[in-house]
């Protein structure tokens, strides 16, 4: 079993700031921002140094999460951190210009040394405001957009392309991934039309924060998609999303779990507008639904955790896991501890898995 620190660039504020979104820009202090930038850069340090494989990255805009541009961070993060591999899980397709993301990743992929790794990620139905993406056509839109990514790292002359959303006279990206003919590429998400994407392309299959119990069916629909396709997934190209949250007793880690609670933590759209994208887009996350959702999937003692890994692993058969230790109001010391714990009492338990 491999293990990534999902870095999500949290903004760490003395007070407390209202989870609805968008959040008012007068509620960012530079200073504190400058700061949570550089303990993310700490954290993903001591991650390397602890031997997590992973560092991953993902997008979120309006947000406490301080992320509006991944690559960003991951450039920096490459520099410092000289062993794990650099995760973009990642780019939000349905509000970036595919070229310019195709771009970006092979820039990352030539900075870090052939040591990328890719997400191709939907985002969630809050963020298709962001640049105004019609919630109907995200999940076309960013189909396109990773049909036309692969393309652009594997065509060896200009191309041009017409497609439904993107019409091009002219490709030709440079420069190229280091890795060939591309980096280890994940679809994420759990439709069917993502993992038919990812087996007809012979990619991996990421999910995120759904219970153990409900991964069987689309990890199942995946495999069957891969052998029609003519190949056979191996763990590595199954990959799985969860918060972490780590304590020496199980009383004190059940007493942090409520911060992760949809509750505290939610990106519920004001007004209308949540059952609006609700409407127009049926299969995605209806967050108006999910009061008591939480994303803590792995949560207690080291040992417990390590049990809860185990779960995860037989219910999916998951190779690597995105681990996220940023729980809202945790401070920088706090997820430092955190991470100590995990690296010294679950890592090395969890291996072997």
């Amino acid at each position: 079993m491999k293990s990534s620190f999902f870095q999500r660039g949290i903004y760490s504020s003395p007070q407390k700031i209202s989870s609805a979104w968008p959040i008012p820009p007068a509620r960012y202090d530079p200073e504190f921002g400058r700061r949570s930038f550089h303990h993310a850069l700490e954290q993903c340090e001591l991650a390397d140094q602890l031997g997590f494989d992973w560092v991953s990255f993902s997008e979120h805009h309006y947000w406490t999460t301080v992320a509006p541009n991944p690559a960003l961070a991951a450039a920096a993060v490459a520099t410092r951190v000289r062993r794990a591999k650099i995760a973009m899980i990642g780019h939000n397709l349905t509000l970036n210009n595919p070229i310019r993301v195709a771009e970006e990743l092979a820039t990352l992929d030539t900075l870090s040394d052939g040591r990328l790794v890719v997400g191709f990620l939907r985002g969630t139905p809050n963020e298709f405001q962001v640049y105004t993406a019609n919630p109907a056509e995200s999940r076309d839109l960013t189909l396109e957009s990773m049909d036309l990514i692969l393309k652009a790292w594997t065509e060896p002359v200009p191309f041009s392309w017409e497609g439904r959303h993107f019409q091009y006279r002219t490709v030709s990206v440079w420069p190229r991934p280091v890795q060939r003919p591309y980096p280890r590429c994940y679809a994420l998400g759990g439709s069917k039309d993502t993992a038919e994407f990812a087996a007809r392309h012979h990619l991996g299959l990421g999910l995120a924060y759904v219970p153990f119990h409900l991964l069987p069916p689309v990890i199942n629909y995946y495999r069957e998609k891969c052998a029609e396709a003519g190949w056979q997934p191996t763990p590595d190209d199954i990959l799985y999303r969860g918060a972490v949250y780590i304590a020496k007793t199980e009383d004190e880690a059940q007493q942090g779990v409520p911060r992760w609670l949809f509750t505290n933590f939610n990106m519920t759209m004001r007004g209308g507008i949540n059952e609006a994208v609700a409407r127009l887009d049926p299969a995605g996350m209806n967050f108006a639904k999910m009061a008591e959702f939480s994303f803590a999937r792995f949560v207690g003692t080291p040992d417990a955790i390590v049990q809860q890994v185990k779960e995860c692993q037989e219910q999916s058969g998951a190779g690597i896991i995105d681990f996220g230790f940023h729980a809202p109001g945790l401070a920088h010391d706090e997820v430092m501890s955190m991470l100590e714990l995990f690296g010294k009492e679950v890592l090395p338990r969890i291996r072997d898995i």
